[in-house]
């Protein structure tokens, strides 16, 4: 691969593709590029967000060549005999598992930015997401069309749990992490203790560039077969039209019309298999909208530019030197970290914000976060974390009459009014900080154009004053949680 347009690629990265977090490129069994960009870091592992939908897919692949499921065309109610679920009719009973790795399960999913992810929203706010998917009306008969479904996804986890006893984390760190070596891999899980399937997996780049060396080599690794080859080709098959961004879908992989697939996540997370060009590329990052499709973009342009020959090039030192001074720049850590105001009123570096002006504080935000501007005066920092936590914290006056007990249910969900809907209180109660103050935690779920929302608020009273930190996630609102509780009075160096 030529070195130029690749540097290229990489200098024109933060001002052209702000929201990219790393890129890394392995071609001919070589790593090519491995590129991290501030505030995310190499260490770090990232949420891959629908990349774990192909994950999920490997895992029924094994399970299957394993003789735990008896194959792709097994109706899928024949997995939960001991439940009950409405609208059963011929429809329901002819879904298959098949059908649910390939999103045409004819079940009316509403699971898409269309519908503002309101079936999404529904499971995550759902006790036992197994029977709130499966629940759902049928709208067509199964196999007839595409509709993206992480219900479906979910499923999929839930049956390679029942079938093979374990969840489906331990089943991967057995027969598919264990083997390629991912030692650092993370999986939400529902609130019956099954994992997502459908999303939550975070693991490090790397570790997604294995797996998708692993697809691109027939599911060989190291000379073992760790996935089925038979497997592996029929998942990336293109089963069904689908789009826009990709013409077809086939095991929970997006796949293109000149042999390219691909596992896409949310926010730019993708595993890009070329096996024309033997070539794997990886990208992480938090972009939106129509950014979401630029790694895409630049695997057809400046990658696929540099691809000259299957044997090494003569060396191009200017040029190797040229990116290897930007990845060293880009990884580089922000001097004194952010701040906000004169840097007294807030600072955060290294995961940790301290307020030095009166009353003090400090507590923990998620390493990798980006910060934001502040919406009011009365903010001194704001946040977005890798996963989409947004934190922020609040010194005001205590508004008049207001008591520790009420002040998350009354003024803070009064703020909230002023840009949620369909606000509900999750729970109100008292705290002990960790220094031994008093404080008050309130959960309130709402939406925001539709999406489901939750966050979690920890109030102390002070001198006067109304501190108040607050997290917000879509659907791991325990990690929102466990950094507000970090709030703390002790402002050591």
């Amino acid at each position: 691969m030529r070195s130029e347009p690749l540097a290229d690629m990489l200098a024109e990265i933060p001002q052209k593709y702000p929201g990219i977090d790393s890129i890394t490129l392995i071609r001919n069994g070589h790593m090519v590029l491995d590129a991290y960009f501030r505030p995310y870091r190499k260490d770090l592992t990232h949420p891959i967000y629908s990349c774990t939908k192909s994950v999920t897919s490997a895992l029924i692949g094994i399970a299957i060549q394993q003789g735990h499921i008896a194959g792709v065309h097994v109706p899928v109610l024949d997995f939960f005999p001991d439940r009950q679920f409405k609208n059963t009719d011929a429809r329901r009973k002819a879904m298959t598992l098949e059908h649910l790795l390939t999103m045409t399960s004819g079940m009316d999913c509403r699971d898409n930015w269309r519908h503002g992810w309101a079936g999404l929203s529904a499971m995550l706010d759902s006790p036992d997401w197994i029977q709130n998917v499966l629940d759902r009306p049928m709208s067509e008969a199964p196999g007839q069309s595409f509709e993206y479904c992480n219900g479906a996804s979910f499923i999929l986890a839930a049956i390679l749990e029942k079938t093979t006893g374990m969840n489906a984390l331990d089943f991967a760190r057995k027969y598919l992490f264990g083997p390629l070596g991912m030692d650092d891999v993370a999986w939400n899980r529902s609130p019956r203790g099954i994992n997502a399937g459908y999303a939550g997996l975070w693991m490090h780049p790397h570790d997604m560039a294995k797996f998708g060396w692993l697809y691109l080599n027939k599911g060989r690794w190291d000379g073992v077969q760790v996935v089925p080859a038979a497997w592996v080709e029929r998942s990336t098959a293109p089963h069904v039209g689908a789009g826009p961004l990709f013409p077809f879908y086939g095991y929970q992989w997006w796949r293109d019309r000149d042999g390219i697939y691909s596992a896409l996540g949310y926010g730019g997370q993708y595993i890009l298999v070329v096996p024309k060009h033997n070539l794997v590329a990886v990208f992480t990052g938090d972009l939106r909208g129509r950014k979401t499709g630029t790694p895409r973009t630049l695997l057809r342009g400046k990658i696929f530019d540099s691809i000259a020959a299957d044997k090494p090039l003569m060396e191009n030192a200017p040029q190797q030197a040229r990116i290897a001074a930007l990845v060293a720049k880009y990884a580089k850590a922000p001097e004194g970290g952010y701040v906000w105001g004169d840097g007294h009123n807030g600072r955060a570096q290294a995961g940790r914000f301290i307020r030095r002006a009166k009353p003090a504080f400090q507590l923990r935000y998620p390493l990798g976060s980006r910060r934001l501007d502040r919406t009011d005066a009365w903010q001194v920092m704001r946040l977005k974390g890798p996963g989409g936590i947004r934190m922020s914290a609040v010194v005001r006056d205590i508004p008049k009459g207001a008591t520790i007990s009420g002040i998350g249910p009354g003024p803070f969900m009064e703020l909230l009014a002023n840009y949620a809907s369909e606000l509900k209180l999750v729970s109100n109660a008292p705290l002990t900080l960790a220094d031994g103050t008093s404080a008050y935690e309130t959960t309130i779920r709402w939406k925001y154009n539709g999406v489901q929302l939750t966050t979690v608020a920890v109030s102390v009273f002070t001198n006067g004053e109304w501190i108040l930190v607050n997290a917000t996630a879509f659907s791991e609102p325990n990690k929102a949680r466990d950094f507000v509780r970090t709030l703390t009075f002790q402002t050591e160096n």
